[in-house]
């Protein structure tokens, strides 16, 4: 049997190629500075954002460019909330909500609970053996538990 001159030719992987092109980093550290998404950015690029999280990982100048696009587009928001210091018709509400949404790291509002000394949280479960409880115990458990239950639905 002959060899065909495409067995000696390179495997190429399965699927479609890549619509990645290196201009893309350029195109969206620009899409940064005016304060886009990573999904706007997606949708100027004609691709979905899985694609962007793909790039990312397989091409390091497009991660570097990706990186400081979102450092743009943050810096971008902050701007606007200074100059709405300044500003009378300037709607904080809606900037924070925006913010708190897009960068949560920075302004999402926390409440960490910890235990003892920042340590972690202990649960300590008790017993109560009821067998060892007199009549009027008894009565005055099921007069709290009766209580609880009122106030648990709202009475």
């Amino acid at each position: 049997m002959s060899k065909k001159p495409e067995d000696d030719a390179p495997k190429r992987g399965r699927g479609r190629p890549s619509l990645y092109k290196p201009e893309y980093c350029e195109v969206v550290v620009e899409l940064g500075r005016a304060g886009k998404s990573m999904v706007q950015m997606a949708a100027q690029l004609g691709v979905d954002r899985a694609s962007i999280m793909r790039w990312r990982d397989e091409h390091e100048e497009f991660r570097a460019s990706l990186s400081r696009a979102l450092v743009l587009a943050q810096e971008w928001w902050e701007d606007r909330g200074q100059m709405g210091l300044h500003d009378r018709n300037f709607n904080a509400a809606l900037w924070m909500k925006i913010v708190a949404s897009r960068y949560r790291e920075d302004y999402a509002d926390r409440k960490e609970i910890t235990g003892a000394d920042g340590g972690p949280l202990k649960v300590q479960a008790s017993v109560l053996d009821v067998a060892a409880l007199d009549a009027e115990d008894i009565e005055a458990l099921e007069a709290a538990l009766r209580k609880a239950v009122e106030k648990a639905n709202g009475g």
